[in-house]
């Protein structure tokens, strides 16, 4: 048996309302349930090269940017143990990948969901095609990608998703996402104007972030607000309820990074620029009316939500002179990754 080819997807990043910080003994299972609206143009781009071929020793290659990732390799060589039970040709594969975004990496903008998500996207194809079975495999897709990042789960579909096991909805898991259904026309498309402060890479990672929850003084509080939280946000979607929206939106991101801030050492991801912009959001929605509300993943980075018919407003707010240094990333609602290449040889008969 041998298979090579060439597969690649683009895959969104995404921002979750109701927060996933914290994890559960045993492998990426989430302290608490998340839910996220899908981006649609954040992306990171991944093309897998590869050829599957029994007997033959395993290659990888990554390449970040162009340049080969080692610190990269080695990441994936951990997550490919982990899958090698959906995928038992990664044992005998040649595999050259190559990725990029376009958006600033490990700032905070969940350039592990959609970067994971694509190389997830990528797999499932080259697994569809060593074993004859090409049909969408969604849950899959959506558990692998679990495996190597947690909020990557939420970035092989959209637009609006939720992971974690709860009451509040009967259909979801811990082991991969689901689509959030029935939303209301008021949310079917949202706009998120990505505030950038801070390009960094994080100081802390979010994989270690998850661990401060560990004994944290706050978990268990933390955990029953996420759930009260997640039921007054699935009642803002199906309902059109902006108010609850945003009430929650807010309370989610100020919460998440109390929990940094309570942690052991101190855990600090925002500025004081992002403090300086939450009050300036708030004035200004207070003397407006308009409609908009702001959360932060972790890190320093805000993100800005509102509905089309505030984007008049929100743009007069943004051309001001307090925003003449800093970069706007401009992104909204999406529905998920997105097929780019797919060329592949079996047994001397080309497909594509």
């Amino acid at each position: 048996m041998c298979v090579k080819g060439k597969i690649s997807y683009s895959s969104p990043s995404n921002i979750a309302i109701v927060k996933y910080w914290g994890k559960e003994p045993g492998d990426q299972i989430p302290m608490n349930p998340s839910l996220s609206m899908t981006l649609d143009q954040c992306r990171s781009f991944t093309t897998i090269t590869y050829e599957v071929k029994k007997g033959m020793s395993p290659v990888l290659e990554v390449y970040f940017d162009g340049s080969r990732a080692h610190d990269i390799e080695a990441k994936l060589q951990r997550w490919f143990t982990k899958i090698s039970y959906f995928f038992s040709w990664l044992a005998y594969s040649r595999l050259m990948i190559e990725t990029r975004n376009n958006f600033p990496h490990s700032a905070g903008i969940a350039s592990s969901a959609s970067g994971m998500s694509a190389m997830a996207m990528c797999l499932s194809a080259i697994d569809g095609h060593v074993c004859g079975d090409d049909q969408a495999k969604l849950e899959l897709q959506s558990n692998v990608a679990r495996l190597g990042s947690g909020s990557a789960s939420r970035s092989v579909m959209g637009p609006w998703v939720a992971w974690g096991t709860t009451p509040h909805m009967e259909e979801a898991s811990n082991d991969h996402a689901v689509v959030f259904p029935r939303v209301h026309p008021a949310f079917q498309k949202l706009n998120d104007t990505i505030i950038v402060l801070d390009k960094k890479p994080k100081s802390i990672s979010s994989r270690d972030g998850h661990t401060l929850m560990e004994g944290h003084p706050w978990r268990q509080g933390r955990i029953a607000q996420a759930h009260e939280n997640f039921s007054t946000l699935k009642f803002a979607l199906q309902n059109g309820d902006w108010e609850a929206f945003e009430r929650v939106t807010e309370n989610e991101a100020l919460s998440l990074h109390a929990l940094m801030l309570a942690s052991k050492g101190g855990m600090m991801l925002w500025n004081g620029a992002s403090v300086e912009w939450m009050h300036l959001l708030r004035d200004y929605r207070k003397q407006t009316g308009v409609q908009m509300a702001f959360t932060l993943d972790a890190g320093a980075n805000i993100h800005l939500l509102y509905p089309d018919a505030a984007r008049n407003e929100v743009l007069k707010l943004l051309k001001t002179n307090y925003v003449s240094e800093v970069e706007l990333i401009h992104d909204h609602t999406g529905n998920g990754p997105e097929k780019l290449l797919d060329v592949y040889e079996n047994c001397g008969e080309n497909k594509v």
